[in-house]
Parts: C-alpha cells; structure tokens; sequence
C-alpha cells in the first residue's frame, strides 16, 4: 500500500515547447534558455508564412544553427505561402483577413475561413504569455499631436556610384539594401540626381518613424502612414530655426516686403513629397512580389484616370485628392518690387555680389544653375550663359543683360579670370575656393538684416519671370523657353498684376477730382434743381 503522508513528487510539464517568431522578444527567451538562465525548451517550433521579410529568415537562420548547438532543436511548420493562398483564383475562400480594392475605388474584405486554419497545422501551439509587440498606442497619439519626436537616426549620404548615387544608412551605419534597390531603380530612370537624394531623405524620415514604432516596412499600414503625416503636420522643421535678435518668428509678415517668414514646421507641399516618395517605395517592391499586399499610402484611382495622357496645354480637371494628402495652395509669385530692388541692389558690399544679382534678375536663372557657371559658359559676343538646368540636367543657353557682363567685367579686374573648368564664382576670404549655395543664401541674409527684408535668391527669378512676362515685347511662349518651364501653365501664372505694380495708378484714381455736371445754357437754375435735383 502506498503510504499516505509520503510527498506525491510535482509534476512539471511533459513537454516545453516555446513558440518562436523570431522578433526581439521571443529571440530573446531563446537566447536565455540556451545559456540556462531560464528552464530549457524540449524544441522551439516557428509558424513560417512562407511569406516573411528576409530579415527573419536570415535571423531564423543564426538562431537555428545557434539554439542546436545548445540542444534545442528548431522546427519550421507551414501549411504553404499565405500570399499565394491568398491570391489564389482556384480558393473559393482565403484562410486570413484580405483587404481588398474594389474597381470603382473603395475598400472592401476578400470572404474568408476560420483564421485558425493559418495557424494550426500539424502542432497546437498554446502561448502562454501574451506579448503586445507593437509601439503602445499613446506613442502614435503622441506623435501625430506633436508631443512627442522622432529620434534623428540614420543618415542620407553621397556615394561613388551612378545607379544611385545617394544611399541611406540606419542607426549603425549600414545602407539600408531595400531602399538602395529603390533608388537604383529610380535612378535608372533617368532620375536627377537631385530627385534621388530628395526621395533618400523622404525614406529615411519613413524608416526613422518605423523603427521608432518597431514595425518593418513589409508589415507597414495605412494607420503608419496617417502617424508620419500627423507628425510631419505638426513637428518642427530643424531647418527653420533661425538665430539672431532681427529674426522674425516663424510664420510672420515681414512689413516692408509682405511676404511670411517660413512656417516653424514641415510644409504641406513636403507632406505630400513624402507621401509620393514612400507610395513609389512600397509600389516597386510590390511589383517585385515584396511588402505588404496593398500599398499603405493611399492613391484616388479618380485622380489617376484623370490626369493619365493629358495634355499639358489642357487645363487640369478638378478631382478629389486621396486620403492623407495635403491641399495645397498656388501662391502668387514673389516679385521684388522696382523700389525695394534699387534698395537691394544698393546693399550689395562688392562686385562680386552685384554682378551674381544682374545675372539673377535678368537672365532667371536659378541660384544653384548660376553657381556651376565656369569661363566656358560665357558667351561675352552673345551675352549669354550656358547654364545646367534644374530639371533636364542638359546645358542649355540664357541670355542676360549687358549690365550684368559689365558688372562681372568689373569683378573680373578685381580677382582675374579663374581657371578653365573652375566655378566663376570665388569666396572672398580665406583659401580660395568656389562659392558654395550656403554662402550665396549668406549675401542676401547680410543685405536682408541691413534693410529689414526677407529676399530670398529665388524671388529673383520671379522678378525675372514678372518683368518678362508683363514688358509686351515677349511672347509667353518666348518667357517659356527663357525660363526652361516644361508646362507653358507654369509660366502663364507671371501674367498677373500685383498692387505695388498698381499703387501710382490707384493714387491718382483716389485723387481725381468729382466730375461737374453742366447743363446747355438758357435754363433756369431753379428749373434744374427742381427736375433733377442738383
């Protein structure tokens, strides 16, 4: 007989089984049960998709070599590829929730099993602790209100390669490959350079959000995309802080020009610059098979087939934006006006500067186009430039003003002519060296504080393209080829009046005198008044 006080022994488990999915959390209990700093599991079983980012299977990979070296053996369960289940025509139902795009653009969900089926194959898998792994939901509340910050990790720099020649990095220091096979293909293309480094730095802030969140990219939402909006809509903009005791506040109207000083946050046109650049990111890789079904940045199939093959010189069609997207509103262009610009071109110090600021305002050319002019692009005969445009990256000519080749005559005599293939443009202190564009924006920030202004070197352009425009002696079309613009739209907005323009005029209309009526002589004066009153 069994002796009754004897101690019944404590049963323990008749199997341990750990459920890997090869993130942060359950790596970590693995690693631990290898070197015995917790129980050790009988065998570490992972649920495969047949569908997950590369970087699981890569760490899958490691754990498994890792964990059998310590006698824990890995298995892999699967019941096939969920995607291809999923997009399978011969299933009457999908086994997982599907979200679908309808033709007429709505959102719709695919008929569906029991989700169990997913999950369940050859093995019960039972957690026994629930592990939330996303962000909690304050952090994403906290984000689009602007209370809390995106960390400014990773980096966006120049590479010695064609194809493409900007990259990202994370936090480590390592170029992010999905991200460089993106920008290779945009570069392909035929893609400014210029256009791949502005999409690099839209998908370096997306993958700072991401990381911050703890969510990869193969597994972003359309809820991500709405908290990198928010918090574009409401974070400061680094690049607008400004120092000094002159400074106007962000967003204020400068009295003498009119013009607001830049918002302290992102602006609406830069929401939607990144909305474009991670739609284009999820869109390649989603042609390639990769990333989430559906694109997480949503499009309006009404705008798209509106805008597709038409004309530039039929006027655009009014259509709905899509969800998440910014209204943006055309301003009018920044003319300098004639008395203001006699006062700007007085407060330049030097040759130098009056001569970059003759050949601003009459030729149109672009700030960072007149930097890269070298004594091969000078047509003295001509009087004309050779200048890489912005947008074609092509050598095209310009013409300019004679006032603008005397003025850099005379900054000629000054410093000689620089060498063949050297920038015309030289710093004045220091080594010489080329004029960088942060030392242009300097010229015009020294004469800004001087006058009370806020010129910047593109409202030289637009004082260009105004003159031009509005002289009578140019065609539109003949502003058009003068100023590079791809759509004869763009160049027809300088066809406009501003009221410094209309400020003589309106003076002598407040000023002009009440007309006198007069009435043919031989009536009575009493008979007047008493017919008409007067």
């Amino acid at each position: 007989m069994t002796n009754p006080n004897q101690a019944v022994p404590a049963l323990g488990p008749a199997l341990r089984l750990l459920s890997l999915g090869a993130g942060v959390q359950s790596t970590t209990v693995l690693l631990l049960a290898c070197e015995g700093e917790i129980p050790r599991f009988d065998v570490a079983l992972f649920a495969d998709t047949g569908w997950e980012p590369r970087a699981v299977y890569a760490t899958l990979d490691r754990l498994t070599a890792h964990a059998e070296q310590h006698g824990i053996p890995v298995r892999r369960v699967s019941v096939g590829n969920i995607r291809a289940d999923a997009l399978d025509p011969k299933h009457r139902f999908v086994s997982m929730p599907l979200h679908t795009l309808n033709p007429d653009g709505t959102r719709g969900l695919a008929r569906r099993q029991c989700s169990v089926i997913c999950t369940i194959s050859r093995w019960l898998i039972m957690a026994l602790h629930v592990v939330i792994k996303e962000k909690p939901v304050d952090l994403r509340r906290q984000l689009m209100e602007g209370r809390a910050s995106v960390p400014r990790i990773g980096s966006v720099i120049k590479v010695e390669r064609v194809h493409p020649p900007f990259v990202v990095l994370d936090q480590a220091g390592i170029e992010v490959g999905d991200v460089t096979e993106y920008l290779r293909d945009l570069a392909l293309g035929y893609g400014s350079p210029l256009t791949c480094r502005s999409y690099a730095f839209g998908l370096l802030r997306w993958f700072r959000l991401l990381w911050l969140l703890g969510v990869v990219w193969e597994k972003a939402t359309e809820a991500d995309v709405a908290v990198l909006v928010g918090w574009l809509r409401t974070a400061p903009n680094p690049q607008r802080r400004r120092g000094g005791a002159n400074t106007s506040g962000p967003g204020a109207i400068n009295p003498r020009t009119g013009k607001p000083t830049l918002a302290a946050g992102y602006a609406r046109t830069t929401v939607n610059h990144a909305l474009s650049s991670v739609s284009g990111f999820y869109e390649y890789h989603g042609h390639h098979g990769r990333g989430p079904v559906v694109n997480p940045v949503p499009s309006s199939p009404q705008r798209r087939r509106a805008l597709a093959h038409l004309s530039p010189l039929v006027p655009k069609p009014v259509v709905g934006r899509a969800r998440l997207r910014q209204r943006v509103v055309q301003r009018a262009p920044r003319a300098i006006p004639d008395r203001l610009w006699d006062e700007l071109f007085d407060a330049m110090g030097c040759e130098r500067d009056r001569a970059l600021l003759e050949f601003s305002v009459s030729s149109g050319a672009r700030a960072a186009e007149l930097l890269g002019v070298t004594p091969d692009d000078l047509d003295w005969a001509g009087r004309r430039i050779y200048v890489v445009s912005k947008g074609s990256r092509e050598r095209e000519a310009v013409p300019a003003s004679p006032q603008a080749f005397v003025r850099l005559a005379l900054y000629f005599d000054e410093i000689g002519t620089p060498a063949p293939g050297e920038s015309i443009w030289r710093t004045r202190r220091g080594q010489d060296r080329p004029l960088t564009y942060w030392a242009l924006r300097r010229i015009l920030q020294r004469a800004n504080a001087v006058l009370g202004t806020n010129w910047t070197w593109h409202d030289a352009r637009h004082t260009a393209a105004t003159r031009m425009a509005n002289s009578g002696t140019l065609t539109l079309p003949e502003v058009q080829a003068i100023l590079r613009h791809a759509n004869i739209q763009t160049t027809s907005r300088y066809l406009s009046v501003g009221v410094e323009e209309l400020f003589d005029k309106l003076t002598e209309h407040y000023t002009r005198p009440k007309p006198q009526t007069h009435f043919p002589t031989g009536y009575a004066a009493a008979d007047i008044e008493a017919v008409f009153g007067a």
